[in-house]
């Protein structure tokens, strides 16, 4: 199994240095971004679905454990790479994956790396997410088919207002105001729509780009659907959501 890896650290050299190590001493790894902050760490976990994230714990303004509060679900595994060895207790509160300390060892980084992809694929067989044949997107026909409780339904997008996000599950928010909780997580409807007219405007939703009526940018920016209802936009998400919907009215 193939790991798409993030590095977050303030430190260059430690960020540097961390990439080399896995590219040269690891297996089927790939550092696909690096990042020096926790908020632009935030902003590439969301733009690339990364496996697993290697994230300092003292950084400026924000430290590494902040970078949790960011997400309703950790759909990626954090090893937390420090050299202050105090930390341990409170990164594996945080649902750290793994805790290696500073200069990193090569037989402690690969040993980790092995325990979280052990880790991962346990999860997906536990919850069958992708490789449920209950799961289908069809363009052409704009039919989005997705499990329930007992069995599949399918939507047309153009009546799919929302997503948002309810732990492991994601309650699906329709224009004649129904509801449905489906049995897959908000990071599997985004992979699945990344094609369409579906945007992610905040941690817990996913929105249709088509029902939104108005974006209100500011401190607390919002969208107003055109159901008249309010969503949060997420800071680490405005600047995609700038790019997308600037057209629309303010």
């Amino acid at each position: 199994m193939n790991l798409r890896a993030v590095i977050v650290d303030d430190e260059p050299t430690a960020r540097r240095t961390l990439q080399n190590l896995i590219e040269n001493y690891t297996n089927e790894v790939e550092v696909i971004a690096s990042a020096e902050d926790v908020l632009s760490g935030v902003k590439l976990i969301n733009k690339t679905s990364p496996d697993i994230i290697f994230l300092d714990v003292r950084m400026p303004k924000y430290s590494g454990f902040n970078l949790v509060e960011y997400f309703d679900e950790l759909e990626f595994k954090i090893v937390f790479t420090t050299a202050y060895e105090e930390y341990a207790n409170k990164a594996f509160m945080k649902g750290a994956a793994g805790y290696l300390l500073k200069p990193i060892d090569i037989d402690d980084l690969n040993s980790t790396i092995e325990r979280v992809r052990e880790e991962i694929k346990q999860e997906q067989q536990d919850y069958n997410i992708y490789d449920n044949k209950a799961i289908a997107l069809n363009l052409k026909n704009k039919l989005l088919t997705l499990p329930f409780v007992g069995g599949v339904l399918k939507f047309n997008l153009d009546e799919i207002l929302y997503f948002e996000a309810k732990g492991r599950q994601v309650m699906v928010h329709l224009i004649d105001d129904t509801r449905l909780l489906a049995n897959l997580s908000l990071k599997s409807i985004q992979d699945i729509l990344f094609k369409t007219t579906f945007l992610r405007i905040h941690k817990s939703y996913v929105v249709n780009f088509m029902h939104i009526k108005k974006y209100t940018k500011g401190k607390e920016s919002t969208i107003t659907l055109y159901n008249d209802s309010f969503l949060e936009v997420g800071k680490v998400f405005k600047d995609n959501i700038t790019e997308v919907i600037s057209y629309l009215p303010k």
